[in-house]
């Protein structure tokens, strides 16, 4: 079973020219004006996989974030993320919509301890934060196994078609809600959101 990566796909529609110039003037001014040194950052699934653990179905991943010295740069300054990953299991059905049958999500905090001059990685249901001086260790220790229990393996059915849909997202924690609410279009992920899909048949 191999996992892919979902894309949009863009729906072009036509316009006068004038209309068009305008249209690409906007988005030259948006991109000067509002853009984020992030945006080149990605966060890259590593090994989708389920399976059964004491009778538990069990997702296992890992993260890869490329692009990190700009995320380092954003915490390094102050900002604190959070990663929130869900995955959600459904029954695959080709006329009629999914019917899901399990969900879960996983979220920890990553921040700069300027004290100490460490990043530090607080992971949901651990004590013990990670603590390391450079940031790509950090996550490579952090982020490279990631286990959710989506419930009792006897949930699945002999013969049936099933897909587990994840979605992961990297936010800033401290923004206000009052600019959230007045910048309505501006995307405050410090790296874009990825959704991910595993088909199988059990």
């Amino acid at each position: 079973m191999t996992a892919e990566k979902l894309t949009t796909h863009k729906i072009s529609s036509t316009y006068t020219l004038p209309i068009n110039i305008l249209v690409i003037t906007c988005a030259l001014f948006a991109m000067l004006f509002f853009s984020s040194p992030a945006n080149a950052a990605s966060l890259d699934l590593k090994n989708l996989i389920l399976d059964n653990q004491a009778g538990a179905i069990m997702a296992r991943f890992g993260l890869d974030l490329k692009g990190d010295t700009k995320t380092e740069e954003a915490l390094e300054n102050g900002g604190r993320l959070k990663l929130e990953c869900e995955a959600t299991l459904f029954v695959h059905k080709s006329l009629w919509p999914n019917s899901k049958i399990a969900s879960k999500i996983y979220s920890d905090k990553l921040f700069y301890d300027s004290l100490s001059k460490n990043f530090v990685l607080e992971q949901s249901g651990k004590t013990t934060p990670l603590r390391n001086k450079k940031l790509t260790l950090l996550l490579q220790k952090g982020w490279d196994s990631i286990v959710m229990d989506l419930g009792p393996w006897s949930t699945l059915k002999r013969g049936e078609r099933y897909r587990l849909k994840l979605d992961v997202h990297l936010d800033q924690t401290d923004v206000p809600e009052w600019l959230k609410k007045t910048l309505f279009f501006w995307s405050w992920d410090i790296v874009p959101s990825a959704t991910y899909q595993l088909d199988f048949t059990y």
